[in-house]
């Protein structure tokens, strides 16, 4: 008789565990919607359907992005329900829902949103000569408020110290915009802006500096005498900037002999004379 008062909670608890366990249910439908409302992060919206969805049932989407799986997780309610998922990255994205014993695999496309302000520009250099044989560039990688690059166009402005205006439209490609930036043969203060969308960028500025000594004029010195050479100039007329490394070439006593020159104002003063001497820019490595 004991025996049997024992036995008697055990089943009934026995019978509870298994009015609770979760029953077999039919496959819901799946729908996923996208949100990307003004100022707030997109999110993605995965609505499970299904007329005898059981409340409770666990829910589950991974994303598989470029940086890694993110899984969110939350229990169903009865009939349908929508887990959502905050999603920022532009591009094609896999995914897997679940719940209960179903799966449902596919992938989401995010379109990057429009550009916003501040552009950053990014020039290959702060100063170069006139001369150089390739130009320096200007790099964009235009983002939107997700940290997306964008496909817009870019237009560009570039404005010369000789006056001339030049206005490329740049396209995006492999997530950058670039172009050149000609500088032209005047030297001075190339600045360079850039718009896109609505969101424009701050200033981009290069000093566009003289090119090597090629021209001079005046004495180069007489025996016994210092050297003094003025209008210094590149070869396009503009004028060497001080301290360029500039030599002045002669001989003294079959020997040949440099002696350095410091452009100061356009004009050079040498430690010593060399009667017949030239000069010449001294040939640095870049």
């Amino acid at each position: 008789m004991r025996r049997v008062h024992l036995l008697f909670p055990l089943l009934l608890l026995l019978a509870g565990a298994c009015s609770r366990a979760p029953s077999a249910f039919d496959r819901p439908s799946l729908s996923v919607t996208l949100s990307t409302r003004e100022q707030v992060t997109p999110t993605l919206a995965f609505t499970f359907s299904g007329a005898d969805l059981p409340a409770g049932a666990p829910v589950t989407v991974t994303l598989f992005g470029p940086a890694g799986e993110t899984t969110t997780r939350a229990p169903a309610r009865a009939g349908q329900f929508t887990l959502t998922v905050p999603y920022f990255r532009a591009g094609l994205t896999p995914y897997l829902a679940q719940v209960g014993p179903h799966r449902f695999e596919g992938r989401v496309t995010l379109q990057p949103g429009p550009p916003v302000t501040p552009l950053t520009l990014k020039v290959g250099a702060r100063g170069v000569r006139v001369n150089r044989p390739r130009p320096p560039a200007l790099v964009l990688h235009p983002l939107d408020a997700q940290g997306n690059v964008t496909d817009l166009p870019v237009r560009v402005l570039i404005e010369r110290p000789d006056g001339v205006t030049l206005r490329p439209v740049v396209p995006v490609r492999h997530l950058t915009a670039w172009t050149f930036l000609p500088p032209g043969r005047v030297t001075g203060r190339l600045r360079v802006t850039a718009v896109t969308g609505d969101a424009a960028g701050e200033v981009g500025e290069v000093d566009l500096l003289p090119g090597p000594l090629v021209t001079a004029s005046g004495p180069v010195g007489a025996a016994g005498g210092l050297p003094r050479v003025g209008d210094l100039r590149d070869r396009f007329g503009n004028r060497v900037v001080d301290g360029e490394a500039t030599l002045l070439e002669g001989q003294v006593g079959g020997w040949n002999v440099q002696v350095p020159l410091t452009p100061v104002a356009g004009e050079a003063v040498g430690a010593q004379g060399l009667p017949g001497g030239r000069v010449r820019a001294e040939e640095l490595r870049p």
